[in-house]
């Protein structure tokens, strides 16, 4: 890597934790569309009066990344340092800021800074809707000191406005809760949104579509919820992990008998499943009156919808992006307090690579988490060198 600290050899070779803020900063990143992940030091933007500095210990990978690296939506700046479901420890504050202390375990999500002052950002606390909201590692930050990149977790520090860090609660895995910031939030908030916001389902039936990277959670979520809890799936591969998640009910999509016997019966269900094409009719038919099939994952192509399956049964078809910072507090307090986690699978920092073909592969079971090795590796760069060389 060379030498990536502002701070004395002795800092950096110590022992100890290094809890101050570098001058700049070790991650993987791509150079360039599609590129592999390489080691990349970048600088890290002025300390402003309301930003927090973590020290980053995990990454989750979400599929957005992936998307990103190959500027699939072609708004991606290069270098890119992917990741936003970002779990470390609080390092600095600026002068503004309360609330967190040295050594705090938080988290980054997909949110970076919001207007602050819109009804979104405040009334309603639902920022993540706000016209303004800039994504982490997608956009450009703003405040005194001037505007800057906003970087992702797949680096050993960021530094992020206040305003979007959460806290990770005592009794959350810290691998285990990187995932939640994204993949989380995004399957409890309609979950909780349908039950008033109330986290209690019970005497509702709940179908989720895909028991995957992001149905694996909804499952749990559902089920802790207290609602009944059926698992969507074209095969009966996954039943036994599904019942194993907290399901009550498994249906083959595949098979017309089950389909139609299940017709009419379920008053919420979550697609999870991405990519490809969805015919959606077979699961409009398995809606109540005033039922809701409602969109987490989206498919590649554009879905055709016969309004007549809908209209004299009052169905509706919903969608919902990653929610807001009060939702995601939310959900890593009921996660902490009902057990719900992901299934992970670790990989260091520096195999970014890596998990990243794991992902793409679809091999992955069922959220890649990144732990940060790079300031390891950064130790070990300068270890034998001599002071006068530094």
């Amino acid at each position: 890597f060379g030498l990536a600290f502002g701070d004395s050899a002795a800092e950096i070779l110590s022992d100890e934790p290094i809890m101050t803020s570098p001058k700049t900063v070790p991650a993987m990143a791509a150079m360039e569309k599609g590129a592999e992940m390489a080691v990349w030091n970048y600088s890290m933007k002025p300390e402003g009066v309301n930003d927090v500095t973590i020290k980053i210990t995990k990454c989750g990978i979400c599929a957005t990344d992936i998307h990103m690296i190959n500027n699939a939506w072609g708004f991606s700046v290069f270098p890119l340092i992917p990741g936003h479901e970002i779990v470390g420890e609080v390092v600095s504050v600026g002068s503004n800021v309360t609330g967190f202390e040295k050594g705090e375990l938080v988290g980054l999500g997909c949110l970076a800074q919001s207007c602050e002052q819109c009804p979104k950002c405040t009334s309603e606390q639902r920022d993540n809707l706000c016209p303004q909201l800039k994504f982490t590692y997608f956009h450009t930050v703003t405040d005194e000191t001037g505007e800057f990149q906003h970087r992702g977790g797949f680096a050993s520090y960021i530094r992020t406005p206040a305003s979007k860090v959460l806290k990770i609660p005592a009794g959350l895995d810290p691998a285990e809760a990187a995932p939640l910031l994204c993949a989380g939030v995004t399957t409890f908030t309609p979950l909780n949104e349908f039950s008033g916001n109330t986290a209690d389902l019970k005497g509702k039936k709940v179908g989720i579509i895909g028991p995957g990277g992001l149905g694996h959670l909804a499952v749990q979520f559902a089920a802790k919820m207290g609602a009944e809890t059926v698992v969507i799936a074209r095969n009966a591969t996954k039943k036994d992990f599904a019942f194993q998640l907290g399901a009550t009910g498994f249906l083959v999509s595949e098979d017309k008998e089950e389909m139609e016997a299940a017709a009419r019966s379920f008053d919420f269900i979550i697609s999870c499943i991405s990519g490809g094409e969805l015919d959606v009719h077979p699961y409009i038919n398995l809606l109540a009156p005033y039922g809701t099939l409602h969109f987490v994952g989206i498919p590649d192509k554009p879905l055709s919808l016969d309004l007549m399956s809908m209209i004299f049964t009052r169905r509706s078809i919903s969608a919902s992006p990653v929610g807001s910072t009060q939702q995601c507090k939310d959900m890593l307090e009921f996660a902490a307090k009902n057990g719900v986690k992901p299934i992970i699978e670790r990989f260091p920092h520096s195999k970014a690579e890596e998990a990243l073909e794991k992902v793409r592969s679809g091999k992955i079971r069922f959220r890649a988490v990144l732990e940060n090795d790079l300031l390891e590796s950064e130790k070990q760069s300068v270890s034998g060198i001599s002071m006068h060389q530094i």
